[in-house]
């Protein structure tokens, strides 16, 4: 159970090294996120890539995804499935 947790504390302890790093270099994270100039070009960074994901690549994510499902995960769950009802997927029957 631990062990599934270090990747949680890392990701908190690098955040806040970052802010620390930020902060003695000078950079007020408060002027920094109410800059409109910054949220502008957020803003239109996160429209142009909705409209890339929405146009382009949502539709190929979707059809591999089903592609996934039916292969791998529909038959990855009934092996899990049979061994909770003791039964060996990969005997001869």
């Amino acid at each position: 159970m631990q062990k599934s947790n270090q990747g949680f504390i890392q990701i908190i302890i690098i955040l806040v090294l970052l802010v620390i790093i930020l902060s003695l270099l000078g950079v007020s994270l408060n002027s920094l996120f109410s800059n409109p100039v910054l949220l502008g070009n957020f803003g239109f960074l996160g429209t142009w890539l909705a409209g890339i994901w929405n146009n382009y690549f949502s539709a190929v994510f979707n059809y591999f995804w089903g592609i996934w499902i039916n292969l791998v995960w529909q038959s990855f769950l009934d092996t899990m499935k049979g061994f909770q009802n003791s039964v060996n997927p990969f005997s001869p029957k």
